[in-house]
Parts: C-alpha cells; sequence; structure tokens
C-alpha cells in the first residue's frame, strides 16, 4: 500500500534531500539520525509517558528513514554498506517504537508479540529475495503501514486510549496475517 505512494512522495522528498546533501549531510549519516530520533521517542516515552511528544519524534525519524535513500541515490552513493545500515537500523528503531508502547499501558506481551511480528515480516521477505523471489509490496502491513499504525495508536491513546487498544489489537491481527501471506508466498515459490 504505501509502498506505491512512496513514488509520489519523492516529489516533496527530492527537494529536501538535495538540500540536505548540498550541506554535507550524507544518507549514512541521515540514517543515523533516525535511529538517535528513535531513542530519543523510546527514552521521552519512558520517563514522560506523553504519547505527544512520542508522535513528534516518530514523525522526524520516519522522515529521515525517507531521506537517507534519496540522498543516497541523489549524490550517487547508493551502496551495500548504507543499504545493510538501512535495513539493519530499521529494526532497531521499529523494536524501540513498539517495546515504548509497554509504558503507555499497552500489555507487554502483546507488546512483545507485536515486537516479533514486526521483526519476522522483514525477515521474510529479506529471505525471499535472497532466494530471487519478489516480496516488496506483499502483504497487507509493510514497515510504513506499521509506522502509520503506532503514529495513529500514539495520537489517538491521547484522547480515547481504549480505541487505540482496539487499533494496537488491529495491529497484532493484520501483522499476524502479513507473516502469513509471506509465508506462504514463499514456500509456494519453491520448488517442491
Amino acid at each position: 500500500m504505501i509502498t506505491r505512494l512512496r513514488k509520489e512522495s519523492k516529489k516533496i522528498l527530492r527537494p529536501i534531500a538535495s538540500a540536505l546533501s548540498k550541506l554535507g549531510i550524507s544518507a549514512n549519516l541521515m540514517t543515523i539520525i533516525g535511529l538517535v530520533l528513535a531513542l530519543l521517542y523510546f527514552i521521552i516515552i519512558m520517563l514522560f509517558r506523553n504519547p505527544l511528544y512520542g508522535l513528534v519524534l516518530i514523525i522526524f525519524s520516519s522522515l529521515a528513514d525517507a531521506l537517507d535513500g534519496e540522498i543516497a541515490r541523489i549524490t550517487g552513493k547508493a551502496g551495500v554498506l548504507g543499504s545493510f545500515l538501512d535495513s539493519s537500523l530499521d529494526r532497531i528503531e521499529d523494536t524501540l517504537f513498539l517495546s515504548a508502547l509497554c509504558f503507555l499501558g499497552f500489555q507487554s506481551y502483546l507488546v512483545a508479540i507485536l515486537v516479533g511480528l514486526s521483526l519476522i515480516i522483514p525477515y521474510l521477505r529479506a529471505k525471499a529475495e535472497s532466494l530471487g523471489i519478489k516480496a516488496e509490496g506483499k502483504g497487507i502491513i509493510e514497515r510504513g503501514e506499521r509506522l502509520i499504525f503506532i503514529m495513529i495508536i500514539l495520537l489517538i491513546s491521547m484522547f480515547y486510549f481504549q480505541i487505540s487498544t482496539y487499533i494496537f489489537y488491529i495491529f497484532i491481527i493484520l501483522s499476524a496475517i502479513t507473516v502469513i501471506q509471506r509465508f506462504f508466498l514463499v514456500s509456494s515459490s519453491l520448488p517442491k
């Protein structure tokens, strides 16, 4: 879903990425900035239990994550190190974004399940692609959708915690469905 919108978002991101690259900000530095913002998000939520602060930080961290690839393409420095760094730090960020929900009152064992599902989804994509199977865009919940779900949960929890809890449950169910979808995509594409 969000994968399709990325092409349209480049119209906005490209000029920002171009300006940042002219200031000497590299793609890898932008990736690290995204991680630092994710760490701040976790610490702020843990200390202050304020979803609004978390929402602002996750938006900026997500923006940094969207800009790092654009900067790499603009500067012609997209490479395997940057790809590895981006993918690895994305998993750390996802874990921080989700784990912090425990501090806002979400049940820790369900948060742990959601963290696990959110790590399995990109693993299945990476494994599929290592086997020559295209998995990008396959499944209901990819990283973009996961970030949007977290943002919606944070926003609604400021006003109606019970409603945000229902959205959290839907998030878990859709993540589990995505794991199943990707598992069957890979297993059905392999020779018997």
